[in-house]
């Protein structure tokens, strides 16, 4: 199943049910097509398009789940990925056969092999397109594994030094290494293989020393290395909002939001952007990445926002300042497989991090024309009264906040790129009279999937009670046939399965049924107990766990979450720390109501209900900024599992 849908002329689309040909890309909301049956051209709108199916009905290609995946496995897929994808960045494509046979031998696959991953590269580039017809060569010809560190220690020996040595020098070396060993000895364009893996930068460093290599590589100050179109890069980051927000019922002040941004550096247009009652997180960047990468059109129109976000789209790199939401987790994976480049900003680099960094200096000096605002600094404040004078609700202040971006801050020539930040992006991709654009959009063809892709996933056996995870029992007929199921590979062990789980609404799970290659939903065992979110089940296990009560079980935490909203529902008026919990709650009860919604008109969640937003951690207010302390934390990707043992 194509999951990327590049949008370009010459390709098929579907429209209200009818076939159309791309002609040519009008702007950055719609096309100018052909339809197929009369031949007659019109204008259609980018986002009522639908990827053309009617060849992939002819052989159906079965799904699979990026977390049923092994490391080993994974990490195959995509190394063939990325040697494939160099083709096409270099521009040579399929037309350059020793790059083709290069490849080929790298991967001891045949040329016919490697023109096949091409093709399957060109109309699904993500990493799924090359886990679904991996194979393992078991033949004599593949390289033992003893033969890896060998060649790679000669090479570091005799090649990536001052005084660098042959190929030759190396395959005589490892040769008698092997001949030691008794094992085979790779050949020399294995070995010449092995060396071009490694980066041309590093081979610089090691050879004419550090300072060379920086003044070859690193880019001049105020310049972004690879950013020349528009999806090119993106910077993600994070910064407290300068602005005290209010609740929704009493129109009390409960503290200062997080603000999540992705900014396109090439264009300097915000893609997307997050508002977050805790400190930045997993959640909260997933969330900023999902509002950015997918079409806004009706998350604006149920905003009341009647102007166009014609920003998204898949990016070739996504930049940030600290990796460390994406290192070992699902997000990660997800843009592993999304053919999502993930780089960190290097130490002392500032022109790196320079553009994420101005539009928050931007942002945030517009925030401080708003009531309620803390301004940057105490001097700036001085006698300012910010709780005092605070007005926003979360919600009022993310419409005043995307009002600001869509109809000022785009609208607006910037100085860095002497026009606008949404004309910029326009001409990159369309192109201008003098200057040839992208020229595609490459768009994510199926919603859903994409965002059960971003979830959380567990591996778990399923007992005759059905599945327990956070203490909390679900259970469905379609799990019957799965008890106690002995593992295909190993029968003696119970065969463990994947499931997904929305930390907003822990009600259901996804189970993926590896036999149908689909999610089958999965509710509580006890049908009555009320939805909850990540954290409220957290916080009263947490709860139970300090009083000396290890053997928490469903009926105390649901127990607890009632009295726990009860108290907060009584205490509202009176203190900070439990308006702001009631608000929690409050903002994931409208998001789990929406995910209803959309799953009955078939919209896709990520776009409807990404400005609620959710919760999962303690509630502790720490002081007049309304931040946790590091110590209370509860991430709600802290217990995904990425790799199976």
């Amino acid at each position: 199943m194509n999951t990327i849908f590049k949008l370009k002329p010459g390709i098929f689309v579907r429209h209200q049910g009818e076939r159309y040909i791309v002609v040519s890309l009008i702007d950055l909301e719609s096309v100018l097509c052909r339809k197929l049956s009369s031949r007659e051209t019109t204008k259609l709108l980018i986002v009522e398009l639908e990827r053309d199916s009617e060849k992939a009905s002819k052989k159906r290609k079965e799904k699979i789940d990026l977390g049923a995946v092994n490391s080993e496995e994974w990490s195959l897929a995509t190394k063939q990925m990325a040697q494939v994808k160099a083709l096409f960045e270099m521009g040579r494509r399929q037309k350059n056969r020793d790059e083709v046979e290069k490849i080929a031998k790298e991967f001891d696959r045949s040329i016919p092999t490697i023109y096949r991953w091409i093709a399957k590269f060109e109309k699904d580039s993500t990493v799924r397109t090359f886990l679904k017809e991996e194979r393992i060569d078991k033949g004599s010809s593949r390289l033992v594994p003893e033969v890896e560190p060998i060649i790679a220690e000669a090479i570091k020996r005799l090649l990536m030094k001052r005084e660098f040595g042959t190929f030759g020098d190396v395959y005589l070396e490892v040769k008698q290494a092997c001949l030691k060993q008794n094992i085979k000895a790779p050949s020399v364009s294995t070995i010449r293989n092995r060396f071009s893996q490694i980066s041309e930068k590093e081979r610089v460093s090691s050879r004419q020393g550090k300072k060379a290599s920086k003044q070859r590589f690193m880019p001049t100050l105020g310049e972004f290395p690879g950013a020349e179109h528009p999806l090119d890069v993106i910077q993600i980051d994070h910064t407290p909002a300068d602005i005290i927000i209010v609740d929704d019922v009493y129109r009390k002040p409960i503290g200062r939001p997080s603000l999540t941004i992705a900014i396109d550096v090439n264009s300097r247009v915000l893609m997307g952007f997050n508002l977050w009652l805790d400190a930045p997180s997993v959640a909260s960047t997933g969330l900023c990445l999902m509002h950015a990468l997918m079409p806004k059109d009706k998350w604006l129109k149920d905003l009341g926002i009647d102007i166009s976000w014609p920003c998204y789209g898949r990016p070739r790199k996504i930049h940030t300042d600290n990796a460390k939401e994406f290192r070992g987790t699902v997000l990660g994976r997800a843009c592993e497989n999304y053919g999502i480049d993930l780089e960190q900003r290097p130490r002392g680099s500032p022109n790196y991090g320079g553009t994420v960094e101005s539009s928050f200096r931007t942002f945030m000096r517009r925030t401080h024309t708003a009531s309620g605002t803390t301004f940057s600094n105490i001097k700036s404040k001085f006698d300012y009264d910010s709780e005092g004078k605070a007005i926003f609700t979360l919600k009022e202040f993310e419409y005043w906040f995307t009002v600001y971006i869509t109809k000022i801050y785009h609208q607006k020539k910037h100085s860095g790129i002497n026009t606008t930040p949404l004309a910029r992006f326009q001409e990159g991709i369309g192109g201008t009279d003098d200057k040839p654009g992208v020229g595609e959009l490459e768009i994510f063809a199926d919603p859903e999937t994409f965002r059960i892709d971003f979830l959380p996933f567990y591996e778990r056996t399923v007992q005759r009670y059905g599945v327990l995870i956070d203490h909390i029992y679900y259970f469905d007929d379609v799990l019957r046939m799965r008890v106690d199921e002995p593992d295909p590979e190993n029968p003696k062990n119970a065969r463990k399965f994947i499931f997904r789980r929305d930390p907003v609404d822990v009600s259901v799970i996804y189970f993926w049924d590896p036999d149908s290659k689909n999610y089958r939903e999965i509710p509580y065992a006890h049908l009555g107990r009320p939805p909850a979110s990540l954290w409220e089940v957290r916080t009263i296990v947490r709860e139970q766990n300090a009083k000396g009560n290890s053997q928490v079980d469903e009926n105390i935490i649901f127990e607890g979450i009632l009295e726990m909203r009860e108290v907060e529902r009584l205490a509202a008026e009176k203190k900070k720390t439990a308006r702001r919990n009631q608000q929690k709650r409050q903002d994931h009860e409208d998001k789990r109501k929406k995910n209803v919604t959309a799953k009955k008109m078939q919209l896709p969640t990520a776009i409807l209900d990404y400005q609620d937003n959710s919760n999962s951690s303690e509630d502790s207010v720490s002081s007049s900024d309304g931040f946790l302390d590091d110590d209370d934390l509860i991430l709600p990707f802290e217990d995904i599992v990425v790799n199976r043992s």
